[in-house]
């Protein structure tokens, strides 16, 4: 089978302290000290078979991460930007849609023929951590497409306890091809819905929403906000194309923050309330957080999603005098966040379609990361 790897030199930076078990298994949890000159190439790869409790799904679609882009972006000394988990070479890609074609000898949850979608993190169940129902902060994690072959590539075998059908969205999309385009979309909606429901609370309709930065994330965050009834959603984000692609979704007030002032933007829609909700996803925090400070409704929730190169000066005399808290999200895992974006997508109420802007074949999958690199997408898919 076709597979688009990443590999990359292993070459610690002398400041960084590399635990014995990074040093063992070549598993970095901090890329962006270790990994040095990252290659994209495809290859031919054995078909994988799945082990007892795995299901082998031939991939349909795979949608492009920032997190992918990151890890064949580099600082000036050849370092990844990416700053969490890996394990290469490895396969990457880990938003996608596929078709089951055979199951392990434990697996009797799905059957050959059934359309699906996964999580990222499988989980061991057995830790502290799981133990408690934080599965997405397990002690054993491990990550498709991280530290797993993930899904670029023609077949990718999956933990039978991290697939999700996605039969039921067949309601709402009748084409098959529609709807394997859409599944594919499914994961980085559930970023923003578990950051909005499962991390934070006292989250209401009609509540106004701020959306910092309108890349996939935001872009799909904003529809999910649509969907659970926010009053209005606001954004801002510095590229024309994607200024455009939130306008085309139907949404509104989406202003350029270099030319236009986001306080008084906020002030001006919201009518001197401010903000119920921010939501971080541009990464660019030096600028975004004195503006989120500057607009806070009382009791607003500040829901953080993007991974920042650096921290932001934090003014914790406003969130104080707001009774505004900040929520720190990373992940989807548990708290049955994915059959709800699911449901949610079968409903009608959450639609991506409009938002993919771009579509490869695997062959030219180092040209559809090229594309996203640009970040001028809404999002960019593999066909396989």
């Amino acid at each position: 089978m076709r597979a688009l790897v990443l590999d990359a030199e292993w070459n610690p930076q002398a400041s960084y302290d590399l635990s014995e078990d990074e040093r063992e298994r070549h598993r970095a949890m901090n890329s962006a000290s270790v990994w040095q000159n990252p290659e994209l190439y495809v290859e031919e790869r054995e078909r994988p078979e799945p082990d007892e409790d795995e299901v082998l799904v031939r991939v349909k679609y795979a949608g492009i991460c920032g997190s992918d882009v990151a890890m064949t972006e580099t600082d000036d000394d050849g370092y990844m930007h990416y700053s969490a988990y890996t394990q290469l070479p490895n396969v990457i890609g880990h938003e996608f849609s596929g078709e089951v074609v055979e199951t392990g000898t434990d697996a009797d949850l799905f059957e050959a023929g059934d359309p699906v979608t996964a999580e990222v993190t499988d989980y061991c169940g057995r830790c502290q951590m799981c133990r408690q129902g934080f599965h997405g902060h397990c002690e054993n994690f491990e990550q498709l497409g991280f530290t797993l072959d993930g899904a670029f590539a023609e077949y990718v075998t999956v933990p039978e306890k991290i697939l999700w059908g996605v039969s039921e969205l067949s309601e709402q999309y009748e084409d098959e091809d529609e709807l394997y385009r859409a599944a594919a979309t499914i994961e980085p909606s559930t970023i923003s819905f578990y950051g909005l429901f499962g991390r934070a609370e006292g989250i209401w309709p009609g509540d106004y929403h701020v959306y910092h930065g309108v890349g996939p994330i935001g872009l799909t965050g904003m529809n999910v906000s649509r969907a659970a009834g926010a009053g209005k959603v606001i954004a801002f984000e510095p590229s024309d194309e994607r200024r455009a692609i939130a306008n085309e979704l139907g949404f509104d007030h989406v202003y350029n923050p270099i030319e236009t002032d986001p306080v008084e933007k906020v002030n001006e829609v919201t009518g001197g309330e401010g903000a119920d909700v921010h939501v971080e996803t541009s990464g660019a925090v030096g600028a975004t957080y004195p503006v989120i400070e500057d607009t806070l409704a009382e009791q607003a929730n500040v829901v953080h999603i993007s991974n920042a190169g650096s921290d932001p000066d934090i003014a914790l005399r406003k969130y104080q005098g707001n009774s505004a808290q900040i929520y720190g999200s990373e992940g989807h895992t548990g708290q049955q966040v994915y059959p709800r974006t699911i449901r949610l997508m079968a409903s009608g109420q959450l639609d991506n379609l409009p938002m993919i802007t771009s579509t490869y074949d695997l062959e030219n999958a180092d040209e559809a990361v090229a594309q996203a690199r640009k970040r001028v997408d809404g999002k960019v898919l593999i066909e396989v």
